[in-house]
């Protein structure tokens, strides 16, 4: 059923190698024995002398065999019972007409657990896949054979929640070098995706606003960039911030910045991007495909709802510019023209309170 490994060929080898030679010696010495008896009548001491002897050469040759024998049991179940230790890790094998040849008991685990079946031994995977599943698991075998070695990740949602699995498929060949099977181990990484997005939410997330941060600009920027896309960029300055943080405190400040915070969150659809790139600023990313129109919608609702709030004094200049060129053009650039609108609004309000 599984491909023999060396150790047991080594012991099989050994086994084999003693037991010829123990029957050899025995016929050798019935031999020797009854040519005595037959041309030495007298020879009757020598003949139980050679008779012990055999009997003691028999039981330490029968011992060696049998000890053997145990060596290569143990060495065959070690190997067998290996694979069944592996948490998380499902393990089986199909011939090269996807019949089950051998699973460990994780991966009946897992069919049990998460797809209500218990395929067997001998078994056709078609029993148990529907065609789609079938056909991209043909698929998964073929590249295996091609390349040597294939890899898939693969999503399975189970009562609502993600599982992420990875599987390689590696062939088995028998001693001509003849691909006659394909070793599948899957296991499941829900666990590290997991980790890796709460790392990666620690990276990208300001502590107080949970939105973004900068790095999560530049980094998501690069993406843009390498797909040429078209993207509305928008920045925000919170007028006067310092005077109400210094006036009211810094609790009161952090509530600006967060109810600030919620404001952009919901303004701005889920597509979009939106981070906070410093003490009072912020930044948004949007899709290019928003008509100019709905970004002066977006201006005038966010002005309005930040009028309704508690902002101790606090109001927002707007800055924005369409990013047409991204390919052509750093991000730096772009905030940059966004930044100079934004002044000119910031700028345009001073003057309209010197003249009140």
């Amino acid at each position: 059923m599984l491909k023999t490994n060396i150790t047991t060929k080594k012991y099989r080898k050994k086994l084999l190698t003693h037991f010829y030679g123990q029957c050899l010696s025995l016929i050798i010495i019935i031999g020797v024995l009854l040519f005595l008896e037959i041309s030495n009548g007298g020879g009757t001491k020598i003949i139980y002398l050679l008779l012990l002897g055999t009997l003691l050469f028999l039981f330490l040759g029968i011992k060696r065999i049998l000890l053997l024998f145990d060596n290569y049991e143990n060495e065959s179940r070690l190997y067998q019972d290996s694979f069944e230790v592996l948490e998380n890790v499902g393990l089986y094998i199909v011939d090269l007409e996807f019949n089950y040849l051998y699973m460990n008991k994780s991966n009946e685990k897992f069919m049990d657990q998460y797809y209500k079946l218990n395929p067997k031994v001998g078994e056709n995977v078609s029993k148990y896949l529907a065609d789609p599943h079938i056909e991209l698991f043909k698929e998964n075998v073929q590249a295996a054979i091609s390349l040597g070695f294939h890899t898939s990740k693969d999503i399975l949602n189970f009562e609502g929640r993600d599982i992420y699995l990875d599987t390689s498929y590696s062939p088995v060949r028998n001693s001509k070098g003849e691909i006659y099977a394909i070793c599948c181990i899957t296991t499941n990484i829900t666990d590290a995706v997991q980790e890796k997005e709460k790392f990666t939410e620690l990276i990208y997330q300001d502590p107080l606003t949970n939105l973004f941060n900068r790095r999560k600009i530049v980094d998501y920027y690069q993406n843009i960039q390498k797909e040429d896309r078209k993207v509305w960029f928008f920045v925000f300055d919170l007028d006067n911030f310092k005077n109400a943080n210094d006036a009211y405190g810094h609790i009161a400040g952090d509530q600006v910045l967060v109810n600030f915070s919620d404001i952009l969150a919901t303004e701005f659809p889920q597509s979009a991007i939106v981070a906070r790139t410093g003490g009072d600023e912020f930044c948004a990313i949007v899709p290019g495909d928003i008509s100019y129109q709905k970004t002066i919608d977006f201006e005038e609702s966010i002005k309005k709802r930040m009028n309704k709030i508690e902002n101790y004094g606090v109001s927002v200049s707007i800055g924005k510019t369409f990013a047409g060129n991204t390919k052509e053009h750093d991000l730096t650039y772009y905030l940059d023209l966004a930044d100079k609108k934004m002044y000119k609004h910031k700028n345009s309000k001073k003057g309209f309170l010197s003249l009140v």
